[in-house]
Formats: structure tokens, sequence, C-alpha cells
């Protein structure tokens, strides 16, 4: 029996456009974890993190709200046994043989560490039992990570995101060490070869960037290098690309190939690992020459029309589970965000916990009735509501108006000028739009609040003709369809009960669709609208109109380009260089 475990950036937990049990149940998948879900714990919903069927487990940024963040929704079929939030043992969960705690890892960390590189909600771990062919249960820990990326004008992200990978690391190896099976599986947040790579022609220094050296090292090769190299010689490589990355400093001391602005010392320090535990590329295992694999795609350019990306979703396992697993796969037919879903088949049967681990979000307080949110507390009550608090001898207000009573309502309309109204909407009743208050009204049809606030006549009749003849050209924007064209009624006065004539519907329909050809010729008149965009000469094709993000003279300028995704050169579908700002 086979299952399948799946990992997706969805880039925002709340920008789902369907049902979560929906979400979850169309990946088809029995463990599905997800990076960038962009909630702390004070905006997670209760539909968000109570699905039926399956058991949810979060790590939440601790230093931004709204920032990266990660879940992992496992079916009831694949309820885990124990589970953690992070990977330095300081958060909530504990895993089984104490593999998640401060004092298993292999190297040394100060506290303080620890809690700046755990606080962004990058990590969620959970531990399963799975059963083989021969009915052998083993344990399987399943890290569901999200890897910082360096900003270009944060050089010290750097450190940083180098220090997360080598205490992912240290986690892995502290379980695997516990006689248990490691998958390491989210946003890795580095294309680790060329061939993961849209264009790596165009950077001379592919190699030589501290995040593929360190996954060069993290990272078991899949041919007869590792005979030349064992992993116990690791450091020693090191030093000798050090040496080696020393000869190709120029004389004003910058280094060809590598533009981080970290000292020598640093790096290699930072390269250097406290364990020698590696792990394997699945996907490059069963498909190792596969081209254009990628897994994130540039949104603001296109670029996914043209494929022209990146793979830095990866999922690793350690060199044991390989026989488990059957195949590895990028969906890059599921839409959604800018990454797609990479997934793996495994062989085996999960056996399923009969208790949850104490971080699920079942037991969250705030989910089991026992601690409100303070956003509750500001919640508007239901007219309905508020009356079933009045008091009992207080009488309510009649469902219908009787003559005298409309009567009484037009005389204080004419002595004050209002009329408080004694019926109040329900707080369930939409807000109506304000085309509405320039749509004509159907013969028979009366607002009793309408008739007496705005007119003072009682009559019921609603004269379509005078109306349709004395509208002025721009006094609505709506259009009258078929659906809000006046409908006969016999209630009025003076009228039999009898439904009109042909001609009458004829002749109401008529003059409503002159009205709204009227009122569109007098917008138009008014307001001309935007400019059509030019054509690309490459394609003969409508631009699009884009806007300068990068800081300079420019910022926030608006300029024309090419609607086609960026593509590699030479590539006739892609964007063509077509560039033209737009006239201020």
């Amino acid at each position: 029996m086979s299952l399948r475990i799946l990992s997706w950036n969805i880039n925002g937990l709340r920008s789902l456009k369907t049902d979560m049990k929906e979400f979850l149940t169309n990946l088809k998948a029995d463990i599905i974890c997800l990076q960038e879900t962009k909630v702390t714990r004070d905006m997670l919903e209760e539909p968000q993190a109570i699905v039926d069927g399956y058991s949810s487990y979060f790590s939440f940024s601790r230093k931004r709200s709204g920032y990266s963040g990660v879940a992992t929704f496992c079916s009831q079929r694949a309820t885990p046994f124990a589970a953690q939030e992070g990977l330095s043992g300081l958060f909530q969960g504990e895993l089984s043989h104490g593999r998640g705690e401060q004092t298993a890892l292999p190297g040394t960390w100060t506290e303080e560490e620890l809690k700046d590189l755990d606080s962004e909600g990058r990590a969620v771990i959970t531990q399963h039992r799975i059963k083989d062919e021969s009915g052998k249960e083993k344990e399987l820990a399943i890290i569901n990570v999200y890897c910082p990326r360096v900003d270009p004008e944060k050089p010290e992200r750097r450190r940083f995101k180098l220090r997360f990978y080598e205490l992912l690391r240290q986690r892995a190896a502290a379980i695997w060490a516990a006689d248990s099976h490691v998958i390491i599986l989210g946003d890795i947040n580095t294309s680790h070869k060329r061939i993961d790579h849209c264009d790596p022609e165009k950077n001379e220094a592919f190699e030589n960037r501290l995040e593929r050296r360190y996954l060069d090292n993290f990272l078991k090769p899949l041919n007869n290098d590792h005979e030349k190299n064992p992993p116990q010689d690791i450091k020693q490589a090191e030093v000798c690309k050090a040496k080696e990355n020393s000869d190709m400093r120029d004389s004003s001391g910058s280094h060809k190939g590598e533009s981080d602005d970290l000292e020598q010392e640093e790096q290699f320090q930072l390269l250097a690992s406290s364990t020698d535990f590696q792990v394997i590329d699945t996907f490059r295992y069963f498909h190792p020459l596969k081209e254009e694999a990628f897994t994130c795609w540039n949104v603001s350019t296109n670029s996914r029309s043209t494929n022209y990306g990146t793979r830095i979703d990866y999922i690793f396992c350690d060199e044991g589970f390989l026989s488990h697993v059957k195949d590895s796969l990028v969906l890059q037919d599921i839409w959604g965000s800018d990454h797609c879903p990479v997934a793996v088949v495994v062989e085996g049967i999960l056996v399923p916990s009969s208790q949850l681990p104490l971080c699920c979000t079942k037991y969250f307080p705030e989910f089991r009735g026992q601690q409100q949110k303070l956003s509750s507390y500001f919640q508007p009550r239901c007219a309905s509501e508020k009356q079933n608090k009045l008091p009992l001898h207080k009488p309510s207000m009649p469902l219908k108006a009787t003559t005298e009573n409309l009567q009484n309502a037009i005389k204080r309309k004419n002595c004050t000028g209002k009329v408080k109204s004694g019926n109040k909407k329900q707080c369930s009743e939409k807000h109506r739009s304000i085309s509405s208050f320039f749509s004509v009204k159907a013969s028979g049809q009366i607002d009793l609040s309408e008739g007496f606030i705005n007119d003072g006549e009682s009559n019921s009749e609603s004269r379509v003709s005078e109306n349709l003849d004395s509208t002025p050209a721009s006094l609505g924007s709506s259009e009258h369809t078929d659906d809000s064209r006046p409908q006969p009624d016999g209630g009025s006065q003076g009228s039999s009960h009898s439904p009109p004539s042909q001609s009458n519907k004829e002749d109401t329909t008529e003059g409503c669709r002159k009205l709204g050809e009227t009122k569109n010729q007098g917008w138009g008149f008014l307001m001309k609208g935007p400019k059509p965009p030019p054509l690309c000469p490459g394609h003969k094709e409508p631009c699009v109109m884009q806007t300068v993000k990068k800081k300079g003279p420019n910022l926030n300028r608006q300029f024309y380009a090419c609607a086609r995704g960026v593509g590699r050169e030479g590539d006739p579908n892609a964007r063509c260089n077509f560039f033209k700002w737009v006239s201020r």
C-alpha cells in the first residue's frame, strides 16, 4: 500500500480561494506540509486550523505579524504520535527519546542564538510509525521547513540562513541517531545545481555561493564522487576549497565569483558542520537529468507562462529510507501560488496514533472555548438578538402599518420633515448599492420608509413612463437588465387584478433599454477612460503597465512593457525588449 507526502509554499494561508477541507482533499495526500502561511497565532481562525478528518500542527513567527510560518496537516490514517514546533527544542512539543531537546544537538549552541533562529516560525516536526511489507515498524520523522532567503539589501541574512541550515542538519542527525528515518521537505530557498536554475550561465559564481557549497556537504552525492571524498573528509575538503578561493582574490581584495561580504575565516566556520549526517535529494535520485523541473517563478514578470524559474522546493530523506520511496514528483500543473507542490510516493503503511500530540491545534485554548480572542468582543450583534433581550412588558412593533399609522406618519412628515421609523432593519439585511437610488421602481412596488421620508406621498402607483421620460442622462450608472426591469403588479390603485397587456410589457422594457443607453452616453461624455496601451513590436499584442519598485529617481514611475512572461534569451514565446515610459 502506498501513501503520498506533499509539500507546498502557498504564499499565504488566508489567500486560499476554497474551503480548507476542500483544499486539502483536492491535494490527495496523507501528509500535507505548507510553508509561508503568513499567519501568527492571533490571526489563525478555527476553520483554517480545525479541519474535519485532519490534525494540524503550526509554527508561528514571533518577530513579525503576517510573516513566514509553516503548518503540517495529517489525515486520520497518518496521525503522528509526537510533534514539535521549531528546531531548537525551546518551544511546545517533545519528540520521542528526547531527540527534540537542545541537549540532543551534536553541536554547541547558545540559547540566545537558538531563540533567534527559531523565532520566525520556520519548522514543524511530526513523528510517525511506518510499517513495511514484512510488517516491521519503524519511526519516521517529517521535518517541514521554510528556510530563510538572503535579501540583497541585508547581507547579514546570509549568516542567518547558513546557521539555520546547520541547525536543521543537526536536528535531523539527532533524530536519525535514535534509529528513526528522516524526511526533510519544504522551501529550501536555494537552487542547488545549474540544472535547477533557469539561466545559470549569467552567474559565473554559481557554484561558489555559500548556500550551494553547504548543500554540497549536506546532500549525499548520487555518483561515485563521494568515494573519492567520503563524508569524514568534508572538513578537509572545505579547507582546500577555502585555499582555492583565496587564490581567486584580485589585487583590490574582492573575491572573484563570490559576492559575500563575509570574511574567509567566517565563511569556513559557516560551512563547517558538527555532524557528517547526509540526506538524498529524492527528485534527482529518480530524475537525475530532467531539465526545467522548476518549482518557483517570478509572478511580477509572468515567468511561469514561459517556465522561467528555479527549483528551490525539495524533499530530502536519509539513505536508508530510499527503499520505501517509489517516486518523487514536481506538480507544475497545480496553480494557486508562486510555487508549485512537490511530493513523494512512499510504499508502506502509516500506523495512526490513538492520541493526538499535545501541540496539535485542537488543544489550543482558543479553539476549545476556554479562551476568547479580543476581536470577539467587538463583533456587531444582530438586531434580533438585541430584541430578544428587551423587557417583556415592552410591546413589540406591529408587523403591518395601518391606514391610521400611515396618515399620522404623513402629518409628522409635513410638520417636522422627519419620520422615526419603527421597524429597524435586521443586521442580516444587505446594504443597498448606490445604484439602487437611481433605479426605476416597478408598478405596485412600494417602500414605506422611502415613500414617506422622500416624497411624503402614499400613492402606491409608480409612474414608470413619467420617470423614463424625465430621467436626466447622468442620473445613474447601472444598466437595467432583464432581472431588474419593472414587474407587473395587480395590486395598485385604479387597476384590475389581471396582468397588464403585452404591449405595456414591451413599452416598459423598451423604456428601460433607452434609459440604460442614455446613461452610458452621459458617462462616456464625462469620463473618456484610459488610453489603450501600445502594441509591442515583437508580438503585436497590447502591452501591460508596470510600476518601478526599485529605489532611485524613477521610483513609482510607470512604464509599458510586453505582456508576455520573461524567458530565455532567443525564446520567441518570451517577452520582447519593448519599453516605453508612460507620459506624465
